[in-house]
């Protein structure tokens, strides 16, 4: 009886002790989470932490984790129980664990602990959320549209399922759905400031700008001014994106005047005036002003740092504008390597520029590897968008079209329109293809073929793609002189029509051949020659034109001067003549009236009439009366001379050139000097920067026999060839230092005398600044024949030509 009743007071004795313990560690557990709500987290979570030492009770590690996760402390959370299995953890602690882990980015684990809590406990509505949520972050959307499904199965839509489907439409690009979804939460919740900012956010990133604007003026208590300013820019970018696609330039127009109005307003948020600045250069660069979007994207960069990808694209396109090949070809290929996928954009793809860009900086072997690295990534197919059929391929045509191009852009023109005639060949209908071939006939010299090609390509065009083979028709006309009404209508094109690369290229055409300029040419030689010049040792030609009217026709004003030496007296002769180009497409005539000076003191008149017959075929008659190409000498004997000439020039194509020349010089001593020559020139090799040129020159005179002391053989002829080697030093775009080398040889055969094999050997550089400035000068050394008596000279020569644009 007694050891019964010790019994019982021990287990008594026992059980007080251990309520008593639990109430003490109940009372501290208790404490630091009553520290934690007064601010103390630190020191709560201190505590809880050796609590949790000391006893491994789970009330103190519930406790602990909660206050983990409210202080971030995410991967300590999921550290704290080390030996503890997730089947160990509470079911408030498997929720707090599964956010801690999905925050984490510890998706396995994340999943491990939601499924362990919806395992236990089907109707844990968070479980289900943080399994849909965890499933989104993986981007396994059916999974979590599962979720979704079990979840709307017991609980129904409630707001959490409700912003959980939206989080799913966002991740899924699905900004359709995330709109339904967020503005039914703003129907529940019409007073929620948190969803109607963020549908507003939405609309706005949508370009449903009404639907924006709305919300702003149903909520006005929700937004400031700030958030008004912030619609206007946003409504701006969504005009200048719209014009992009349309290809609305009123558009883009609109939408730059609204960013600077956003620019400028006072108080304006940094970060949104930044932003309107960057969107501002895009806009200037879609106008085509390319100055101001390369002056301000400077700025930019200096005043923020790094420009963003997209601004460096439109820079990019800026400078290729300007003529600045060199430094837009290293922004798009960094723009490449920054995102691979853009190369082959379906759109716009990135190699296509980086190509144009390398092949207007002349860099043609950089331009040959893009392109054959493109090509081998593009199959002549694709999948539709749906995954069912293989459509044609757009990049795969563009590719095989800038491969005529490239072709001909360094000098293999023969190459180029052989493939181009196959591709047509294969796709007899294809618009571009016509377009490109109008282009190579351009090139190549043909405009009237290059006219019948832009026709055809406009015919097969749709009709809002017919303004690029349009401005074919007219650059072709512009080329071959057809100018009469064409002026007018390039005018008017290039004032309504929407900014492009082609239109600029119109714009340009006209520019230049509409521009006037100046030319020098001089030529110094310390041999008397065979030529019928003779004793000429200086002579200089200068030619001032007019710029073009709308006709075609121009005026112009010429002054030539001669010097030379006979017998240790100075001669000396000039022409100074003003005259007027009339253009009678497809003839040409000249008239010029003026007077001659020093030994020449008549007045003289001198006529060209050029008609073009053909692409391949010219005649040209012209007359001189009181010529220029008088004998010094014969002018010191008071002898004039009118000449006669006709000639018939015939063009191949860009290589092959040649003519045939009739002239009679009437001289007043009575000698009538007759001559005929004809002459070849052939490109034999031209590839990038190196060209091999080769001509041949055949010629034959007859005189009167008169006494005369200028040069005067009774019969005489000549057969020379002459090859020139060229390379050519890109210094930009379109402007290079060319060196040529000329080797030439020949026969003379003279009445008489005989014939006597002559050479010639030259030097020249040339500055080319197109299209405004070239300046060349060169030196030559020849062996010529004077009645039978060789004679070894010395030339130099020297010119420019400054174009008034």
């Amino acid at each position: 009886m007694n050891l019964t009743r010790t019994l019982l007071c021990a287990a008594a004795l026992f059980a007080a002790n251990t309520a008593l313990a639990q109430n003490d560690l109940d009372s501290q557990r208790e404490s630091w989470v009553i520290m934690a709500r007064q601010g103390q987290l630190d020191e709560a979570i201190d505590g809880l932490s050796r609590l949790y030492e000391q006893t491994g009770d789970r009330a103190v590690l519930d406790d602990l984790i909660a206050l983990m996760m409210r202080d971030g402390r995410y991967r300590q959370a999921l550290d704290i129980c080390t030996e503890c299995s997730v089947d160990d953890y509470s079911n408030v602690s498997l929720e707090a664990l599964g956010r801690a882990a999905r925050l984490a980015e510890e998706y396995e684990r994340s999943q491990e602990f939601y499924q362990t809590l919806t395992f236990r406990d089907p109707n844990n509505a968070q479980g289900w959320l943080g399994i849909a949520l965890t499933n989104i972050d993986q981007g396994y959307y059916e999974s979590a549209n599962w979720a979704l499904t079990r979840y709307e199965e017991r609980f129904g839509r409630t707001d959490d399922w409700f912003e959980t489907r939206a989080y799913l439409a966002a991740r899924n690009g699905n900004p359709i759905a995330e709109l339904q979804a967020r503005q039914l939460l703003v129907e529940r919740h019409p007073r929620n400031e948190k969803e109607i900012k963020a549908l507003y956010r939405l609309a706005v990133t949508l370009g449903a700008r009404s639907a924006a604007g709305q919300l702003m003026q149903e909520n006005p208590r929700f937004f400031t001014e700030s958030d008004r300013l912030w619609l206007r820019y946003y409504d701006a970018v969504s005009k200048i994106r719209l014009a992009e696609s349309t290809n609305e330039v009123i558009r883009t127009e609109a939408g730059l005047t609204e960013l600077e109005s956003v620019i400028a307003t006072q108080d304006a948020d940094p970060g949104l005036v930044q932003r309107a600045q960057y969107d501002r250069v895009v806009a200037l660069a879609t106008l085509r002003r390319f100055e101001e979007a390369e002056a301000l994207a400077t700025q930019l960069e200096a005043r923020y740092g790094p420009l963003p990808n997209y601004v460096l694209e439109a820079r990019a396109d800026a400078l290729s504008g300007l003529g600045r090949p060199y430094e837009a070809s290293g922004i798009y290929a960094s723009l490449i390597a920054s995102n691979p996928e853009l190369a082959r954009d379906r759109d716009q793809p990135r190699y296509e520029s980086l190509i144009y860009a390398y092949a207007d900086a002349s860099q043609y072997d950089e331009a040959e590897q893009v392109l054959g690295k493109w090509k081998k990534a593009e199959p002549p197919s694709r999948w539709d968008f749906t995954g069912t059929r293989r459509i044609s391929n757009s990049n795969y045509e563009r590719v095989r079209h800038l491969d005529v191009m490239l072709s001909a852009w360094r000098g293999d023109e023969d190459v180029a329109s052989e493939r181009l005639e196959a591709l047509i060949e294969q796709a007899p209908a294809s618009a571009s293809l016509w377009r490109i071939k109008g282009d190579l006939s351009r090139w190549r010299g043909w405009p009237r073929q290059a006219e019948e090609d832009y026709q055809r390509a406009a015919q097969l065009s749709a009709p809002d793609d017919r303004n690029t083979p349009t401005y074919g028709v007219l650059m072709s006309r512009l080329d071959r002189g057809d100018w009469h009404g064409n002026v007018e209508t390039t005018e008017r094109h290039i004032e309504q029509d929407p900014p492009s690369v082609s239109l600029d290229g119109l714009a340009r055409e006209l520019r230049e051949q509409r521009a006037g300029g100046l030319s020098v040419k001089a030529t110094h030689g310390d041999s008397t020659g065979s030529g019928v010049q003779s004793s000429r040792d200086w002579r200089y030609e200068t030619l001032l034109e007019a710029p073009r009217n709308d006709a075609g026709s121009r005026f112009f004003a010429q002054r030539i001067g001669m010097y030379g030496e006979y017998d240790g007296e100075p001669l000396h002769a000039a022409y100074t003549a003003a005259g007027y180009e009339f253009n009678l497409y497809p003839a040409s005539l000249k008239l010029a009236v003026g007077d001659g000076a020093q030994l020449n003191e008549d007045p003289l008149l001198w006529s060209e009439l050029s008609y073009a017959f053909s692409d391949h075929w010219t005649g040209i008659f012209s007359a001189e009366i009181n010529s220029d190409e008088t004998p010094l000498r014969a002018l010191r004997d008071n002898v004039y001379a009118d000449l006669y000439r006709l000639e018939g020039r015939y063009r191949r194509d860009e290589s092959g050139t040649g003519g045939i020349d009739l002239a009679f010089m009437d001289l007043e001593d009575g000698n009538l000097r007759r001559s005929i020559s004809g002459y070849w020139t052939e490109e034999l090799y031209d590839h990038d920067e190196w060209s091999l040129t080769g001509q041949l020159f055949a010629g034959a005179s007859k005189n009167d026999e008169v006494k005369a002391s200028y040069f005067n053989p009774s019969q005489d002829a000549s057969l020379s060839g002459e090859l020139e080697f060229a390379h050519a030093l890109p210094l930009g775009y379109r402007q290079s230092f060319v060196q040529a080398l000329t080797l030439g040889s020949g026969s003379y055969w003279q009445e008489d005398y005989g014939s006597e094999p002559t050479w010639s050997v030259g030097y020249q550089h040339s500055w080319e600044f197109k299209p405004n400035v070239i300046f060349e000068y060169g030196v030559s050394r020849q062996k010529s024949v004077y009645d039978g008596v060789p004679e070894y000279g010395n030339f130099i020569t020297a010119g420019f030509e400054w174009r008034f644009l």
